[in-house]
């Protein structure tokens, strides 16, 4: 049962509130669940023997069977946090890099790239740009980039800064929900499908990484405790990400005990609450 929590902001606290009462969370999550436990347990043996590096096909199927989910069933207000948070996490990432030399040879390619565009501005750029499996692997990226003494010789100037303002980047596709959507899946079960469709098309590898891609959160956390190192208040909302099960404890998953449940709570929200504490409340030198 979700509950409202103290140490994560309240609009995303009204979300989950009303999320227990819809139809598909009371009865559609639990038969989500119960089908992928069985199904995962028949489908990692087969991929570890037929499946275990990509044909290159597998990031287009995955993004086009989301695509039609994301136009056609997902409610909106699922729609717009997953837009948001394939937004505001580059933007944590650009913003803890920002005193960190990086020169890229050329613009990376939409949504591939923590210095990508952003932009969704219609749902087929979901499946024309790879953007599934190109989110996955910005966690891969930061921790590449991230370099701890960089980070600590400039935390003052952090400090001074906050995150780039997401309303940047376009999300007209969240008009073309509105339009053509029967309004069926909620938030919750969005998460979970995302992680059922990867897990039924992505090449073994490729599944495995995009089920670990949440390394990156253990650094985040790290950065956002000493850049609050002076802020009692943050300090505390902080402290409810480090619990042994949400301290990253499904960073080295496997996938026969991974939660797809966790990562709406563990990696969205989480981002949702850093994005938050960045933009809204300012260290203590």
């Amino acid at each position: 049962m979700m509950r409202r929590f103290p140490h994560i902001p309240d609009p995303i606290n009204d979300l989950f509130d009303k999320e227990k009462y819809r139809w598909d969370y009371i009865y559609l999550r639990p038969i989500i669940i119960f089908v992928y436990f069985f199904y995962r347990c028949l489908v990692f043996p087969l991929k570890f023997l037929v499946h275990r590096f990509t044909l290159g096909c597998e990031g287009y199927l995955v993004d086009r069977t989301l695509s039609f989910g994301m136009k056609y069933l997902a409610r909106t207000e699922a729609v717009e946090l997953l837009v948001r948070h394939i937004q505001i996490e580059p933007l944590i990432y650009r913003h803890l890099l920002s005193t960190c030399a990086h020169t890229p040879e050329s613009p990376p390619p939409r949504f591939n790239g923590i210095d990508a565009n952003f932009d969704v501005d219609c749902i087929r750029d979901v499946y024309r740009n790879n953007m599934t499996i190109g989110h996955d692997q910005l966690s891969y990226e930061f921790g590449d980039r991230f370099e701890k003494h960089c980070f600590l010789e400039n935390l003052s100037q952090i400090r001074e800064r906050v995150p780039q303002d997401h309303n940047q980047f376009s999300k007209k596709a969240i008009d073309e929900n509105r339009r053509y959507s029967f309004q069926l899946l909620g938030p919750t079960n969005v998460s979970i499908m995302i992680v059922f469709v990867i897990t039924i098309f992505a090449d073994l590898r490729t599944a495995m990484r995009a089920l670990n891609s949440f390394g990156s959160d253990s650094i985040v956390l790290w950065c956002l405790k000493h850049i609050y190192a002076n802020n009692t208040e943050a300090l505390v909302d902080l402290d409810f990400f480090m619990q042994s099960e949400t301290n990253r404890g499904h960073f080295g998953s496997s996938p026969f005990f991974s939660n797809p449940n966790q990562y709406l709570y563990y990696h969205i929200v989480f981002d949702e609450c850093v994005y938050d504490m960045l933009r809204t409340i300012k260290p203590r030198q």
